[in-house]
């Protein structure tokens, strides 16, 4: 079975996170991430074409209730 230290995991993700490259990652491959708003119990939402938004989960569904940011049109 592999050994895994997980305080040099911790410090690598930390780091890696710091200089946003996992989040660049992530956006890269399509995914949308979600972390915690100011406004309580909302969520921001930062999508891979550049929008960034706020509101909530209903089931499966993120619904939006203001928009920080929106994609250029091409």
């Amino acid at each position: 079975m592999l050994s895994l230290d997980v305080v040099k995991l911790a410090e690598r993700v930390n780091a890696e996170s710091l200089l946003g490259s996992v989040a660049s990652q992530l956006l890269i491959q399509g995914n949308c991430l979600y972390e915690s708003s100011r406004s309580p119990d909302k969520l921001k939402r930062i999508c891979p074409d550049g929008e960034i938004s706020e509101g909530y989960f209903r089931g499966d569904d993120f619904v939006i209730e203001r928009i920080f940011a929106c994609p250029l049109k091409r």
